[in-house]
Formats: structure tokens, sequence, C-alpha cells
């Protein structure tokens, strides 16, 4: 028994004595543990010194102005579709320039007064599409606008597979892409659910694309371009699948120009709570961000709103592409375009638009004369001053649901008794071509065998009797019975809402209205703001109303000219135009793809319109603006909007 614990003692001993060594070699791995882990620190914070002093070496050219990421690291981790090619061509212009400042700020003036609203789903206006949108925005896709807008390269996208039938598009995202930061108080405990960053995903289009064919959400305008629309799919956060029903010419448009929605922000209401279901597209529509600011993921992030006094946008660092040259762009907001000349002269913006008048009495006496102005700005080196067509039509809008203008020998009547020849050269100073159709001036789409209605007031007098106005009681005014029955006759008279703070518009409706009067019809005219005007335009709340419609690079009718838009809640239909014969032609444009076909429907649109007259097409403006010599890089985009800031830069220094 001695012998037995004898031998267990030693066993117990010799297990300390290994177990004790075990505990010194831990003790030491743990310590070069420790070492490595303090080391890799060191280096990591060796690193991230040389890095901030690298930064600060960096030419000025090069900060502000991060490289987007690689392309081998944007690419998608995998493809649907591998064999399919990636639809999207490269970017064909760049910016910043080599060696422009990056620390100038632009003062461009905003005379359109308070915005109606910042949710591009529910404002149609180029106010918030293009000048905003353009700026803070992103899509799918953009056009090389400056080279060859027939060219798509990615956007929010790296790749799109396009199916041969143009029904089935599948997107992939970038993987670095933010949301701006709301314009709240995020130090507000009520916003602090909005802190932090949001990540731009697919959920983000799916959300867009749920609220544009949402009954309840009042965009009639934009639905329209998306009742082809068969499906659509987030497979993940990163990719997206948007099917159509049919092959149509502009499902590549329409897909590859969707912007999101910001999903985090828009399905919830001011204390963060998720807004029901049932409901969600009447919230939409009240949704208590929509007047405070624009958010989107653009290169641009709306940094304030002050109403009626300014806007202020900053480079948005966390951008995706390659940032813009210019670091902070300000809009003083005002209601008077008289203003912009006057802020122009004194400096306090950098850019501006001259109007009409302001260029006939401040530019054009002197443009040929050897001795301008010494003292003017226009002319003393200090402005730069150049055209860019304003891609669109402008016109007088006939409502034909009302009976005075159901008839369109009425309102071809109406186009006789404009004088837009003399309208252009005297109260538009030349800066415009008439117009004679829903097209660009100058495009293809044109029938050239179509040519301006003269002005001509004896054939608008015979038109008016045709249809059976004639002054009955000698009053000097037409009359007549506008519907059988009526027990007396109704006096020729009508209202033509037009924009009030345009003293050109104003021009234009005086002279009209003269005219007018001499073949026995009374127009009375309605000066509104523009918001108010919108709200009428809206509603058809109006007889007659002055009006204009932006033209894309490819034209799709439905939108305005086709009959079933013409009952649309907020559609762009307003003036009721329906015609069998168009909404065919219209049908068959949207599934032909064959260039010269669609040129020939386009054409015998243009011939059905000038006959139909239902609206009297003014002209298509041409914008004259000026800016001072410290605003550089400045070029001319193809497609709307011509004045894109994205490319320029602003001298440093310059206040």
């Amino acid at each position: 028994m001695q012998s037995g614990r004898g031998g267990t003692y030693v066993s117990l001993v010799g297990f300390l004595v290994v177990v004790g060594l075990l505990c010194l070699v831990a003790a030491e791995l743990h310590g070069i543990e420790s070492k490595l882990v303090m080391q890799g620190q060191q280096i990591r914070a060796l690193g991230e010194a040389t890095d901030r002093l690298s930064a600060q070496r960096l030419p000025a050219a090069s900060q502000g102005a991060t490289a987007p990421p690689s392309a081998a690291d944007e690419q998608p981790d995998h493809v649907l579709h591998p064999d399919a090619p990636n639809f999207l061509k490269p970017k064909a212009f760049h910016w910043p320039k080599p060696g422009a400042s990056l620390d100038g700020v632009l003062r461009r003036g905003w005379p359109n007064g308070d915005l109606k609203g910042f949710n591009p789903l529910l404002e149609g206006s180029a106010d918030i599409l293009e000048t905003i949108g353009t700026l803070c925005g992103a899509s799918i896709a953009d056009r090389n606008a400056w080279t060859n807008p027939d060219e798509w390269y990615g956007s929010l996208a790296t790749r799109v597979e396009v199916t041969d039938d143009s029904k089935e598009f599948t997107v992939y995202l970038r993987k670095h892409l933010l949301w701006h930061a709301p314009l709240v108080d995020l130090n507000d405990p009520k916003y602090a659910w909005l802190k932090g960053n949001h990540e731009v995903t697919a959920q983000d289009f799916v959300f867009a694309l749920d609220m544009i064919v949402n009954p309840q959400v009042q965009n009639g305008w934009l639905k329209s371009g998306f009742d082809n629309l068969e499906s659509y799919k987030a497979i993940d956060d990163k990719t997206l699948v948007i099917r159509w029903k049919t092959s149509e010419y502009l499902n590549l448009e329409t897909t590859l120009s969707l912007e999101p929605i910001p999903r985090f922000l828009f399905a919830y209401d001011e204390d963060g709570k998720p807004l029901p279901k049932e409901t969600l597209g009447l919230r939409f529509n009240q949704h208590w961000y929509n007047n405070k600011g624009y958010l989107g993921a653009g290169p641009y992030r709306m940094v304030s709103y002050e109403p009626g006094n300014r806007m202020r946008m900053e480079r948005f660092e966390d951008y995706f592409g390659e940032k813009p040259a210019i670091k902070e762009i300000t809009w003083p907001i005002y209601t008077d375009p008289n203003q912009t000349l006057l802020k122009l002269k004194a400096h306090e913006v950098s850019i501006g638009v001259l109007t009409p008048g302001q260029y006939r009495e401040e530019v054009r006496p002197y443009e040929n004369s050897p001795n301008p102005p010494k003292n003017s700005p226009f002319f003393d080196g200090r402005l730069n001053c150049g055209r860019a067509p304003r891609f669109g039509y402008y016109y007088i809008g006939w409502n034909a649901d009302r009976p005075l203008f159901a008839d369109k020998r009425i309102r071809r009547a109406m186009t006789y008794a404009l004088n837009r020849v003399q309208l252009i050269d005297s109260v538009f100073a030349g800066l415009a071509t008439i117009s004679d159709g829903p097209f660009q001036a100058g495009s293809p789409a044109n029938d050239p065998s179509i040519k301006p209605i003269p002005f001509d007031l004896g054939e608008a007098r015979k038109l008016l009797e045709s249809a059976g106005w004639k002054d009955t009681d000698g009053d000097g005014i037409l009359d007549k019975e506008l519907r059988p029955g009526d027990q007396k006759r109704t006096p020729f008279e009508f209202t033509l809402l037009t924009y009030g703070s345009s003293k050109e518009y104003t021009a234009l409706a005086n002279v009209f209205k003269e005219d007018l009067l001499k073949i026995g019809v009374k127009l009375d005219i309605d000066a509104a703001e523009w918001s108010l005007m919108q709200k009428r335009m809206e509603e058809k709340n109006f007889d007659a109303f002055t009006g204009g419609w932006g033209t894309t690079w490819e034209n799709d009718l439905h939108q305005v000219w086709h009959s079933s838009q013409a009952d649309v809640p907020h559609g762009s239909n307003m003036v009721g135009f329906r015609n069998k014969r168009a909404d065919a032609i219209i049908d068959k444009l949207r599934v032909t793809f064959d260039k010269e076909e669609r040129l020939k429907l386009f054409r015998e649109f243009h011939r059905l319109v000038d006959d139909e007259q239902p609206y009297t097409f003014l002209f298509s403006k041409i914008d004259y603006f000026c800016a001072w010599n410290e605003v550089k890089d400045v070029v001319v985009a193809k497609v709307r909007p011509a004045l894109n800031m994205l490319p320029w830069s602003v001298a440093e220094g310059a206040q």
C-alpha cells in the first residue's frame, strides 16, 4: 500500500510540473500574441499617418476629387447572365479639368419663387427634375450628354443586361452608394432614427416603382410611362430585375433613367414609425419630408432650404463617381426676374440667364457697335456670355373640354390671330425660333411640308364665322348659342392664364388681347405666380394657358398627347386632346424600332396636330446666359439641361 501511495505522489508531482510548464508556455504565447497585436496596431496607425501625410502633399487638383472605386472593385459579385454583354458604354466626358480649383462657390439665382415640393415622383416641373435633380439626384445610367447622347454610361449601375426584345433588364448596382443625410436636425432626439449612413439598394428602386404604380399616388404625368410595366424584383441588395409586358422602344429610356427613392425615409412618418401599407400612397402624397428638401445620392447634397430666401448645396464628398470641381452652389430665391440682371451686375450671382427684355436693353444694341459702353460688365471683359438652346417648345393651350374651344376651327382661328413673328422680334428680342408642332425646332421629326400659320386676322374672322360666331347685338363682341337649346347667346370672352412674373408673357398677352378685340373676341388676362399657375393647370381650371414642354432626346408622345391621359388626375394632357388616329400613331411608335418608320409616324403626327391645333405653338427659346470670368470650363450639353454645371469650375478665391 505504501509503495502504491508513493507512486501516486510521484505521478501527482509530475503532473503538477507539466501543468506549470504548460502555464509558462501559455503565458509566453499570450505575451507574444499581445506583442503581435500591439505591433499590428502600431503598423496600422503608422499607415494611417502616412496616408494623411500623403494626402496633405497631394496637389490641389486631387483633393476633394477622390478617384472612384476601381473598375475591378465595382464588378458584381455574381452575374445572372454571364454570356450577355454589358449594355453600358464608358463615360466619354470627364471632370474636373486638370488644375481646376476645387474650392470655388457658384452663386446662381432662382427666379421662380418657392418650390411647391421636392419629391421627384410628385413634382413634374423642370425645376425639380432637371435643375435640382441633375445635381442632387442619380439614376441607373446617364446619357453621354456632351458627346453622343445615344450612348448610356453607368451611374448608380456598373452593368445592365438587356434581352434582345428589350423586355427584361437586369441591373447591377455599385457597391459604394450612400444616400445624402436628410435635411433635419440629427441632434434632435426626434430624428435619432435617421442617424447614420444609409446605403442605396435595389429595395430603393422597388420602393420607387411601388410608388409610381400605386393608384393612390398623385403622379399621373409619370404613371403613363410605366403602364407597360410587368414586374420588378430585388434579387439582392445590389441586383434588380425589371420586366416589361411588351417590347417597346422606350423601355430602355424609362428603365435606365429610373431614380431610386430612399425607402428608409419615405416609408416612415416623422417619428420613425412605418406608414401603413393600406394608405402608404396617400401618406406619400403628403409626406412630411416633401417640402423640406431634395434627398438624393448625386454629386451635390442639399444642405439648406430657406423659403423665400435661398437654397444651398455642397459637393457630396462620399459620392461614388467623379466629383464636380465646384464645392458649393447657392441659390438666392426671388420671384422678380428683373432681379437676375441686378444681382448679376452687382456680382451677387456668378451666372444668370437674361430675359429677352434685359438682353434687348443691355446687350443687343451694342453687339456690333465699335464703341460699346465702357462701364458695362457685358463689354469690358468681366462677363462672358453665350447662347444655349432651351430644348422644348412653348405654346398657348386651349381647354377642349370647354365648349368655347371644342371646335378645331376656333383653335385654328386663335393661331391666325397671334402675330408670332412680331412677338419673337419685338418682345422676345429674337431669342427664339417659331414653332409649328410638338417637336424641337429643327428636329427631323418635323414634317417639312408644314409651314407656320401666318398672322391673318381676316382668315381668323372667317373661321369664327364658319363656326357660327356673329355679333348679333352690335356690341363689337361675337356671340353664339354654345349648346343646342340655349336661351341666350354667349359672348366670345375667355381668360388666358399666364406666368405673372414674366414681362414677356404679359406683353404677349396684351398684344394678343388687342388683336383679338379687332375681330370681336374679348380676352381677359389672369397673371398668376408659378405655384398657383401649376395648381390651376393640374386641376384643368382654365380656358387657356401659356405653357411649355421640354423635349427629350427620344420623344414619347404618350404622356402629353394620348387620349387615355386626358382624364388622368395630375396628368399632362391638360388640354383634353382626344383623337383616335393620334392614339394609333402613338401606340405604334411605342413598338416600332425602325428609325425610318418612326420618322414617318412622327411626321404624320405633326400633320395631324397642325390640323387640330390643340395648342397654338409659339416658339423654341434660346437662353442668353452670362457668367463672371471666375466661372471656368463652361460647356453646353446636347440634351436637357443644356446649362449642366457638373463640368464647370470656379476660380479659387472667388466669392
